[in-house]
């Protein structure tokens, strides 16, 4: 695993009295075929477009995540980056990965998620290696994740 502290792993802009409508209107323009990654927090909005250092730790951990469920005999559903929202909280995030174990079964044969009628992931992992970001922990505990896994680039 690349260790160390990175000047720039990801690149980071944050926006304060952002609408829930515009979070929307940006998630539709930019689609889904991108590496920038938007969070939502009751009107801040951190736009994250992540670099190197970043995406090498990701897929590291995401690998070492794959090989510890294989060793303990679960089946994993592995979502990438999906947008995980609920406007009712005013928060929405779209984790460097997540995963479903325990509800795996329930979104087995799924290709979107909706949290309005689907359950949250069962695990999110967090990347966030450059400071000043926006502490997602309040936003996946709105959100009904129960588990959250942040890599500062030192320990995870």
């Amino acid at each position: 695993m690349i260790t160390g502290n990175y000047e720039l792993a990801e690149h980071r802009v944050i926006c304060k009295n952002v609408s829930w409508q515009i979070f929307e209107q940006l998630l539709t323009e930019l689609g889904e075929d991108r590496s920038t990654r938007l969070a939502y927090d009751d009107g801040t909005l951190e736009i994250m477009t992540p670099l190197g250092p970043h995406e090498n730790n990701n897929r590291f951990i995401e690998r070492l995540i794959g090989a510890i469920a294989d060793e303990l005999n679960l089946t994993i559903k592995t979502f990438g980056s999906l947008t995980l929202k609920r406007e009712t909280r005013l928060k929405g995030a779209e984790p460097d990965s997540c995963y479903y174990l325990q509800n795996e079964p329930l979104v087995r044969h799924k290709q979107t998620i909706n949290l309005d009628h689907d359950p949250p992931p069962d695990l999110v992992l967090e990347i966030d290696i450059t400071s000043g970001s926006l502490d997602k922990r309040p936003i996946y505990a709105a959100l009904g994740v129960p588990e959250l896994w942040r890599y500062n680039g030192q320990k995870l």
